[in-house]
């Protein structure tokens, strides 16, 4: 690995959270019940997907680019698992509602109780 990926590697991953951050609603919010109970559910998953795509031709190119300046395949690899990762969880919590965690009772407990939280 050479020191200048060490360099750009962080710089690329703190770029795809701002970029995905910027076209998308966090994980929390797309699982929650706010999300997935209105009327417009199907419009804003449409919408998700769109800044999903967007998001990753920014993130990928970034990582092309750098690459490409470096003539090192790491940038864009990491780029690209970045991404991944980020529309895996997009994905994740459109199919899993926070709703379907647990038993209802869950719902009604405070956060003073720490135990809960498992």
């Amino acid at each position: 690995m050479k020191t200048q990926d060490l360099v750009f590697i962080p710089l690329i991953v703190g770029e795809a959270s701002g970029v995905f951050a910027g076209f998308c609603p966090s994980w929390f919010t797309v699982s929650s019940p706010f999300f997935h109970e209105q009327g417009a559910r199907e419009g804003n998953v449409k919408r998700i997907r769109w800044g999903e795509v967007a998001a990753t031709l920014i993130v990928v190119g970034t990582g092309w680019a750098i690459s490409y300046h470096t003539k090192s395949s790491l940038p864009l690899t990491v780029s690209v698992l970045t991404c991944l990762i980020f529309v895996g969880g997009y994905e994740y919590m459109i199919a899993h509602p926070s709703t379907e965690d647990g038993n209802e009772s869950a719902r009604y407990r405070t956060a003073i109780d720490w135990g809960s939280a498992r």
